[in-house]
Protein backbone atom coordinates (compact mmCIF):
# COMPACT_ATOMS: atom_id res chain seq x y z
CA UNK A 1 0.00 0.00 0.00
CA UNK A 2 1.39 3.38 -1.01
CA UNK A 3 1.58 6.28 1.39
CA UNK A 4 -1.06 8.09 -0.64
CA UNK A 5 -3.55 5.21 -0.47
CA UNK A 6 -2.80 4.70 3.23
CA UNK A 7 -3.50 8.39 3.86
CA UNK A 8 -6.78 8.15 1.96
CA UNK A 9 -7.84 5.13 4.02
CA UNK A 10 -7.00 6.88 7.30
CA UNK A 11 -8.86 10.01 6.24
CA UNK A 12 -11.84 7.95 5.08
CA UNK A 13 -12.08 6.14 8.41
CA UNK A 14 -11.76 9.41 10.32
CA UNK A 15 -14.57 10.93 8.26
CA UNK A 16 -16.74 7.87 8.87
CA UNK A 17 -16.20 8.18 12.62
CA UNK A 18 -17.20 11.83 12.47
CA UNK A 19 -20.37 10.86 10.61
CA UNK A 20 -21.26 8.32 13.29
CA UNK A 21 -20.61 10.83 16.08
CA UNK A 22 -22.85 13.35 14.33
CA UNK A 23 -25.54 10.71 13.88
CA UNK A 24 -25.46 10.04 17.63
CA UNK A 25 -25.86 13.75 18.40
CA UNK A 26 -28.63 14.26 15.84
CA UNK A 27 -30.52 11.10 16.77
CA UNK A 28 -30.27 11.25 20.55
CA UNK A 29 -29.02 14.52 21.95
CA UNK A 30 -30.85 17.07 19.81
CA UNK A 31 -34.32 15.49 20.24
CA UNK A 32 -33.76 15.32 24.00
CA UNK A 33 -32.88 19.01 24.07
CA UNK A 34 -36.00 19.80 22.06
CA UNK A 35 -38.25 17.78 24.38
CA UNK A 36 -36.92 19.38 27.56
CA UNK A 37 -35.97 23.06 27.53
CA UNK A 38 -33.54 23.92 30.29
CA UNK A 39 -34.38 27.25 31.96
CA UNK A 40 -32.29 27.24 35.12
CA UNK A 41 -34.33 26.73 38.27
CA UNK A 42 -37.57 26.67 36.24
CA UNK A 43 -36.55 23.46 34.47
CA UNK A 44 -39.19 20.78 34.25
CA UNK A 45 -41.85 22.71 36.17
CA UNK A 46 -44.41 21.55 33.65
CA UNK A 47 -43.40 17.88 33.71
CA UNK A 48 -43.78 15.17 36.32
CA UNK A 49 -40.84 13.66 38.16
CA UNK A 50 -41.94 10.19 37.10
CA UNK A 51 -42.00 11.07 33.42
CA UNK A 52 -38.58 12.70 33.50
CA UNK A 53 -36.86 9.85 35.31
CA UNK A 54 -38.43 7.36 32.88
CA UNK A 55 -37.24 9.43 29.92
CA UNK A 56 -33.66 9.67 31.20
CA UNK A 57 -33.35 5.96 31.93
CA UNK A 58 -34.96 4.99 28.62
CA UNK A 59 -32.19 7.00 26.96
CA UNK A 60 -29.59 5.29 29.13
CA UNK A 61 -30.95 1.88 28.06
CA UNK A 62 -30.53 2.81 24.41
CA UNK A 63 -27.08 4.33 24.98
CA UNK A 64 -25.89 1.19 26.75
CA UNK A 65 -27.14 -0.86 23.79
CA UNK A 66 -25.34 1.33 21.25
CA UNK A 67 -22.19 1.47 23.40
CA UNK A 68 -21.75 -2.29 23.85
CA UNK A 69 -23.75 -3.75 20.97
CA UNK A 70 -26.22 -5.63 23.15
CA UNK A 71 -29.25 -4.61 25.17
CA UNK A 72 -28.82 -5.43 28.86
CA UNK A 73 -29.03 -3.78 32.25
CA UNK A 74 -25.31 -4.39 32.75
CA UNK A 75 -24.46 -2.47 29.58
CA UNK A 76 -26.71 0.43 30.56
CA UNK A 77 -25.02 0.64 33.96
CA UNK A 78 -21.59 0.35 32.33
CA UNK A 79 -22.45 3.35 30.15
CA UNK A 80 -23.51 5.29 33.24
CA UNK A 81 -20.36 4.46 35.19
CA UNK A 82 -18.14 5.33 32.23
CA UNK A 83 -19.71 8.44 30.71
CA UNK A 84 -21.84 9.97 33.45
CA UNK A 85 -18.93 9.09 35.71
CA UNK A 86 -16.73 11.43 33.68
CA UNK A 87 -19.20 14.23 34.43
CA UNK A 88 -19.51 13.46 38.15
CA UNK A 89 -17.34 10.69 39.61
CA UNK A 90 -20.05 9.71 42.06
CA UNK A 91 -21.86 7.99 39.20
CA UNK A 92 -18.97 5.52 39.08
CA UNK A 93 -19.95 4.39 42.55
CA UNK A 94 -23.73 4.54 42.59
CA UNK A 95 -24.98 3.95 39.01
CA UNK A 96 -26.00 0.34 39.62
CA UNK A 97 -28.22 1.32 42.53
CA UNK A 98 -29.76 4.26 40.66
CA UNK A 99 -30.50 2.14 37.60
CA UNK A 100 -32.07 -0.74 39.49
CA UNK A 101 -34.08 1.31 41.99
CA UNK A 102 -35.28 3.94 39.50
CA UNK A 103 -35.35 2.35 36.06
CA UNK A 104 -36.53 -1.10 37.17
CA UNK A 105 -38.65 0.45 39.91
CA UNK A 106 -40.63 2.65 37.54
CA UNK A 107 -40.88 0.06 34.74
CA UNK A 108 -41.95 -2.86 36.93
CA UNK A 109 -43.49 -1.23 40.01
CA UNK A 110 -44.57 2.21 38.69
CA UNK A 111 -42.54 3.84 41.49
CA UNK A 112 -38.91 3.93 42.70
CA UNK A 113 -37.92 0.94 44.80
CA UNK A 114 -37.74 1.48 48.54
CA UNK A 115 -34.87 -0.66 49.79
CA UNK A 116 -34.40 -2.34 53.15
CA UNK A 117 -30.67 -2.22 53.83
CA UNK A 118 -28.80 -5.02 55.58
CA UNK A 119 -28.74 -3.00 58.81
CA UNK A 120 -32.57 -2.74 58.63
CA UNK A 121 -32.52 0.96 57.65
CA UNK A 122 -34.86 2.02 54.83
CA UNK A 123 -33.42 3.75 51.75
CA UNK A 124 -35.74 5.84 49.60
CA UNK A 125 -35.30 8.58 46.99
CA UNK A 126 -36.29 12.22 46.76
CA UNK A 127 -36.36 14.45 43.69
CA UNK A 128 -35.19 18.06 43.79
CA UNK A 129 -34.85 20.86 41.26
CA UNK A 130 -32.31 23.24 42.77
CA UNK A 131 -29.56 22.52 40.24
CA UNK A 132 -26.92 22.71 43.01
CA UNK A 133 -24.17 20.14 42.60
CA UNK A 134 -23.31 20.32 46.31
CA UNK A 135 -26.78 19.00 47.21
CA UNK A 136 -26.79 16.26 44.59
CA UNK A 137 -26.77 12.56 45.55
CA UNK A 138 -26.78 13.38 49.24
CA UNK A 139 -28.55 11.25 51.84
CA UNK A 140 -30.88 12.96 54.33
CA UNK A 141 -32.58 11.42 57.36
CA UNK A 142 -36.33 12.01 57.72
CA UNK A 143 -39.10 10.85 60.04
CA UNK A 144 -42.08 9.27 58.33
CA UNK A 145 -45.46 8.50 59.85
CA UNK A 146 -46.78 5.05 59.01
CA UNK A 147 -50.43 4.09 58.46
CA UNK A 148 -50.42 2.62 61.98
CA UNK A 149 -49.53 6.03 63.44
CA UNK A 150 -46.00 5.01 64.38
CA UNK A 151 -42.97 6.85 63.00
CA UNK A 152 -39.88 5.43 61.36
CA UNK A 153 -36.58 6.85 60.13
CA UNK A 154 -36.25 6.98 56.34
CA UNK A 155 -32.99 7.77 54.57
CA UNK A 156 -33.57 9.53 51.25
CA UNK A 157 -30.97 9.84 48.50
CA UNK A 158 -31.60 13.09 46.61
CA UNK A 159 -31.66 13.15 42.84
CA UNK A 160 -31.67 16.61 41.30
CA UNK A 161 -33.58 16.38 38.00
CA UNK A 162 -32.00 19.39 36.21
CA UNK A 163 -28.53 18.01 37.03
CA UNK A 164 -29.45 14.48 35.96
CA UNK A 165 -30.69 15.88 32.65
CA UNK A 166 -27.63 18.05 32.06
CA UNK A 167 -25.29 15.24 33.09
CA UNK A 168 -26.91 12.95 30.53
CA UNK A 169 -26.40 15.54 27.78
CA UNK A 170 -22.75 15.91 28.80
CA UNK A 171 -22.34 12.13 28.82
CA UNK A 172 -23.68 11.95 25.26
CA UNK A 173 -21.12 14.59 24.24
CA UNK A 174 -18.30 12.56 25.77
CA UNK A 175 -19.50 9.37 24.10
CA UNK A 176 -19.70 11.16 20.73
CA UNK A 177 -16.16 12.45 21.23
CA UNK A 178 -14.91 8.91 21.88
CA UNK A 179 -16.64 7.70 18.72
CA UNK A 180 -14.79 10.37 16.72
CA UNK A 181 -11.40 9.00 17.79
CA UNK A 182 -12.00 5.32 18.58
CA UNK A 183 -12.53 3.09 15.54
CA UNK A 184 -13.65 0.04 17.52
CA UNK A 185 -16.24 2.09 19.41
CA UNK A 186 -17.41 3.71 16.19
CA UNK A 187 -17.80 0.31 14.51
CA UNK A 188 -19.90 -1.06 17.38
CA UNK A 189 -22.12 2.03 17.31
CA UNK A 190 -22.58 1.90 13.53
CA UNK A 191 -23.38 -1.82 13.36
CA UNK A 192 -25.72 -1.69 16.34
CA UNK A 193 -27.48 1.46 15.14
CA UNK A 194 -28.12 -0.07 11.73
CA UNK A 195 -29.05 -3.63 12.75
CA UNK A 196 -31.42 -2.56 15.54
CA UNK A 197 -33.96 -1.82 12.80
CA UNK A 198 -33.91 -5.53 11.88
CA UNK A 199 -35.19 -7.17 15.07
CA UNK A 200 -35.96 -10.85 15.42
CA UNK A 201 -39.35 -11.71 14.00
CA UNK A 202 -42.01 -12.45 16.62
CA UNK A 203 -44.56 -15.16 15.75
CA UNK A 204 -48.31 -14.61 15.99
CA UNK A 205 -49.00 -18.00 17.56
CA UNK A 206 -46.45 -17.29 20.30
CA UNK A 207 -47.88 -13.85 21.02
CA UNK A 208 -51.41 -15.28 21.20
CA UNK A 209 -50.19 -17.40 24.08
CA UNK A 210 -49.75 -14.27 26.20
CA UNK A 211 -52.71 -13.65 28.53
CA UNK A 212 -53.11 -9.99 27.55
CA UNK A 213 -53.23 -10.56 23.76
CA UNK A 214 -56.57 -11.46 22.16
CA UNK A 215 -57.58 -12.65 18.71
CA UNK A 216 -59.00 -9.16 18.13
CA UNK A 217 -55.50 -7.67 18.31
CA UNK A 218 -54.44 -9.49 15.17
CA UNK A 219 -57.89 -9.32 13.56
CA UNK A 220 -57.59 -5.53 13.78
CA UNK A 221 -54.52 -5.46 11.52
CA UNK A 222 -55.43 -8.52 9.43
CA UNK A 223 -58.68 -6.92 8.31
CA UNK A 224 -56.81 -3.86 7.11
CA UNK A 225 -54.14 -5.94 5.39
CA UNK A 226 -56.82 -7.84 3.45
CA UNK A 227 -58.18 -4.55 2.08
CA UNK A 228 -54.85 -3.35 0.69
Amino acid sequence: MTNASWDEEVIGKALLRRVEASRLEEYLKEPLEEMIHYEGERTFLSASDDLLVLLVFTYIDLLGYLYKGKNSSSNAVEFMREYLGRVDKRYEEVSGLLYDALRHGYIHLATPKRIKLQDKKILDFSFTRSGRREDYLKVAKMRETQSTGSTVDIYRLSLDLPLLYKDLLSAIDKYAEDIRYNEALSDIFRKTFETRRNPEKAREEVLLGKPYIQDSDFAFVRNQISNL
